[in-house]
């Protein structure tokens, strides 16, 4: 059993339930994090069943619950993102907790994914078994309860998981209505300046500061030329694969800022014109985060079935120059990559692992559950390739 102390929680209303769109994409770096003392109001007993043995810090594996999988590479990827490690082992989420927070779990899912993280970090287990973790997100997701028959996606639970440490941690506890200006009368940088400082007054957390870009969004009505703007966040890149054979993840990403008609049923609502209009959609990078997660889009429909693209997607481990990419401010540093989440397989017999670099001694593990392999860099790249995770600031061991 372990012990881990916390305060009472406050009662809070439910959370709305995530909704997961698969047919669009989705939507300042951490400076200084003060150490903050932790109150001490109540004990709660967590069994994470570990099964001891030194085999040195961010080394312990996860064990399957039951086609966990999913969770578990998530969890390894955001583990060996040492910053926001460090931000749960030193306590400082514990002054944040927003409980009262209606977009947020009453500070369940922080608390949770909190003690997983002091675990893993620990160096004391082989691995450990986060029943908690996952009993708390069946409580807000009930489908991933689902087992035989039912692919999980780490993506969703990637998205999950984020919103909810933000929302937990969300420091902004007033929300007021903002009137967005017309962004397109403006120049650009002056435009995502506003937007950005915007969001802030509504999204205020280590989430925030570690994870978030920013957009630039542009349609124009096909019938009368009018253009709109918008500047809008975005925590992590899903990117679509152009080719079946083999890419590169430049390929990608030049294919993702590709204009797209927005048509039929999918067509825009023209300010100008009063009505629904055939027009053109751009999204281009305006600004990058200090960490940036990149989802390759492996999963597609075709009918009613989903479907696979097994495509091998070359991506470089270190030294990745994102400047041609980004139409705003461009980060002068490199982009490293530091960890994988993968999936082998087909939708009906599919496995997740998670390639990791170590920050302590620069080295890369296999986490595979509860099993932790030594692998070579020359491995690391794949068609397993899911979830990329790509660093420009240094991440030193918490």
């Amino acid at each position: 059993m372990v012990m881990e102390e916390e305060s009472r929680p406050v009662p809070a209303a439910p959370a709305a339930k995530p909704v997961f769109d698969r047919s669009t994409k989705p939507s300042e770096r951490l400076t200084n994090i003060q150490h903050q003392v932790r109150p001490v109001t109540i004990s709660r007993m967590r069994n994470l069943a570990p099964v001891y043995g030194s085999m040195g810090r961010s080394r312990t594996g996860l064990k399957n619950l039951g086609n966990t999988c999913f969770m578990n590479s998530v969890v390894q990827c955001l583990s060996a993102t040492t910053l926001l490690a460090q931000y749960f082992i030193n306590d400082n989420y514990v002054t944040h907790i927003n409980r009262r927070n209606p977009l947020g779990r009453g500070g369940e899912v922080v608390e949770e994914f909190a003690v997983v993280i002091k675990a893993l970090w620990s160096g004391q287990y082989r691995s450990i078994s986060p029943r908690d973790l996952r009993d708390t997100v069946y409580k807000y997701v009930p489908e991933f309860r689902k087992h035989m028959g039912h692919h999980h996606d780490s993506q969703e639970f990637l998205l999950f998981l984020m919103d909810g440490l933000h929302e937990d941690v969300n420091q902004v506890t007033k929300r007021e209505y903002i009137e967005e200006p017309d962004y397109a009368k403006m120049a650009d940088e002056e435009a995502s300046r506003i937007s950005w400082a915007n969001h802030k007054r509504f999204n205020r957390s280590v989430i925030v500061e570690l994870f978030q870009g920013q957009f630039k969004s542009t349609i124009r009505c096909l019938t009368c030329h009018h253009q709109s703007v918008k500047f809008d966040s975005f925590t992590f890149l899903t990117l679509p694969i152009p080719s079946s054979g083999r890419t590169h993840l430049k390929d990608c990403l030049a294919n993702f800022s590709k204009p797209e008609k927005m048509t039929g049923d999918d067509a825009v609502y023209c300010s100008r014109c009063k009505a629904k209009r055939n027009s053109v959609k751009t999204i281009l990078l305006w600004k990058l985060p200090p960490v940036l997660l990149i989802c390759l889009k492996r999963f597609y429909h075709e009918g009613m079935w989903r479907q696979k693209l097994q495509t091998m997607v070359e991506y470089p481990l270190s030294d990745m120059d994102m400047s041609s990419f980004t139409l705003g401010p461009r980060n002068r540093n490199p982009y490293n990559l530091f960890a994988v989440s993968n999936h082998t397989g087909t939708l009906d017999g599919g496995h997740y692992t998670a390639y990791c670099k170590n920050a302590v001694n620069k080295r890369w593990y296999k986490f595979d559950d509860h099993e932790v392999y030594d692998v070579s860099a020359g491995n690391i790249k794949s068609s397993a390739a899911y979830i990329l995770f790509y660093t420009s600031i240094d991440l030193p061991p918490p």
